[in-house]
């Protein structure tokens, strides 16, 4: 049998840090209904009715490199005043973005600063959420 450490910290109400034996392990976001996870392997989404026992859960891992076989350029000729052409992971349309990912990304100053800003917080706190808020809103632009 071997060691096993796991421990979860709540950083705002529906965000959960998980923390292992290896380090950060993922990171929670959701309530009891429905929770979406996003860990080093993958996402997990699970959609549930709370206090029946029935839940559904899903995991889409991340894409691999290592996975996919090389690709094999055809000989070209160049010319001596041209510049060799960039390698193929540099090339644009490669990366694909989760669409969860991006709206957790939209909406979590959203949410995060709705939290925040309700009454029985310091001024200290209002103040940094907003700006966060405000920090990552103009970040998109």
């Amino acid at each position: 049998m071997g060691f096993n450490f796991r421990k979860s910290f709540k950083i705002a109400p529906g965000v959960r840090l998980n923390v292992g034996k290896k380090g950060i392990s993922s990171v929670s976001v959701g309530g009891k209904g429905a929770r979406v996870s996003v860990g080093k392997k993958g996402t997990r989404t699970t959609v549930g009715i709370p206090g029946t026992g029935l839940s559904y859960s899903s995991h889409q891992p991340f894409k691999s490199n290592k996975q996919q076989k090389p690709r094999e350029q055809p000989p070209t000729l160049f010319n001596s005043d041209m510049p060799p052409p960039l390698s193929s992971k540099y090339q644009e349309g490669d990366r694909e973005v989760s669409i969860l990912l991006g709206l957790g990304i939209f909406f979590l100053p959203y949410i995060f600063s709705w939290f925040t800003l309700r009454q029985g917080h310091t001024t200290l706190s209002r103040v940094l959420s907003f700006g966060w808020m405000i920090l990552l809103i103009l970040m998109m632009k």
